[in-house]
């Protein structure tokens, strides 16, 4: 071997012994994931807060369909953003274990005058994986988002948007009068009636959450690991939970992690417990719930979008603060757009889709600007 082979021999043995220094030392001091329950668990109190929008939210409320890991699932619980009693993202990967973690999902209500749109936001204090390397394979706080868009002429969902991993996609009802844009559609729509029965009358859009990542899709997406039968009996590709709708009023509590159980999930408003926050510089930042705010460009309204949740555990070299917030819900996710189907989300359609007429781009009440 020459000089010039063995240098260059030495320096990949150099280059591939500091390479799997780095990986072995990001898997033992951040992947170790700790324990997932100190008992006694403490249970914050507080009421949930809903608004005016909460019949919509509830009439519409989509059924999750969520995979979990029997052992590590405790960590595929969605929950209330605040589950330790405050709105602080920095410590939520630590307090995960101490507190119980009732299903609770955050919505959004905005009505025009020809459809209504229901955000949904789907909280997890952990975005986990069974092996860290250092490139965001876990990470503090994990937050995704999925919408509704209902008629009000008919009472029909005519579109699912969902998000997974900064990627939004839309599924419209066969017939609505949508044809793709600049964006394409990602796949078929299904609808569920009040026990989880496909039903194309139904008003429950059907969503599959990944166990892990926590990404959404479509309950028929290729990517969905759920079958559900015309009797709505489910069989997931390994285990999995059915998270839907509780009755008005009712607060769930943490259940037990069993493969195809049912659980009922309380609704609580975004819009009414952070947007007011939000609005006033007092969510983002160092200390507080979200981070990563950029402005968006709408002629209907100013406000920065916090793109993630605060944190301060390692995760990647892209910094800690990761997972979706509740605002952040585009196609994509970049300065400008994202937060524009949550603000404005009939102008963000008209942009991106062909869509059916009537289409009303003015909303009731004047939202956001008279709160």
């Amino acid at each position: 071997m020459s000089l010039v082979a063995r240098s260059r021999f030495r320096r990949l043995k150099i280059a591939g012994g500091l390479l799997l220094t780095y990986l072995l030392c990001a898997h033992l001091l951040y992947g170790c994931r700790g324990p997932l329950l100190r008992m006694p668990l403490q249970t914050i109190p507080d009421t949930l807060v809903v608004d005016s929008g909460l019949t919509w939210a509830h009439q519409y409320a989509p059924f999750i369909y969520h995979a979990v890991d029997l052992t590590e699932g405790r960590q595929d619980l969605p929950t209330r953003v605040d589950f330790d009693g405050d709105l602080r993202g920095d410590n939520n990967w630590e307090n995960l274990p101490d507190y119980t973690l009732p299903p609770v999902i955050y919505y959004a209500v905005l009505e025009s005058h020809s459809h209504v749109f229901i955000s949904y936001h789907i909280f997890h204090p952990r975005d986990w994986s069974w092996f860290f390397v250092g490139l965001h394979e876990t990470h503090e706080n994990d937050g995704e988002n999925l919408q509704v868009v209902v008629d009000k002429a008919t009472g029909q969902v005519v579109l699912l948007y969902t998000q997974a991993h900064y990627w939004g996609f839309v599924y419209p009802r066969p017939g609505a009068g949508f044809a793709p844009g600049e964006a394409d559609f990602r796949g078929e729509l299904l609808l569920v009636d009040e026990l989880g029965r496909p039903d194309p009358q139904g008003r429950h859009a059907a969503v599959f959450v990944e166990s892990g990542g926590h990404g959404i899709y479509g309950a028929l997406d290729k990517c969905s690991e759920v079958h559900i039968d015309a009797q709505g009996v489910t069989q997931f590709t390994g285990a999995g939970m059915i998270f839907r709708p509780a009755s008005p009023g009712v607060q769930p509590t943490e259940p037990a992690i069993v493969a195809d159980q049912v659980v009922g999930y309380a609704l609580e408003s975004s819009r009414r417990k952070l947007w007011p926050l939000l609005r006033a510089g007092q969510l983002t930042g160092e200390g507080r719930l979200l981070d990563g705010a950029v402005p968006l460009d709408s002629t209907y309204l100013a406000v920065p979008v916090p793109r993630y949740y605060e944190g301060d555990r390692y995760s990647g070299p892209f910094g800690p603060d990761r997972g979706i917030s509740p605002f952040a819900l585009d196609f994509g996710f970049c300065a400008g757009t994202v937060g524009a189907l949550y603000f404005d989300p009939a102008q963000r359609y008209r942009d991106m889709l062909q869509v059916p007429e009537p289409w009303s781009l003015e909303y009731l009440g004047a939202p956001f600007l008279a709160e």
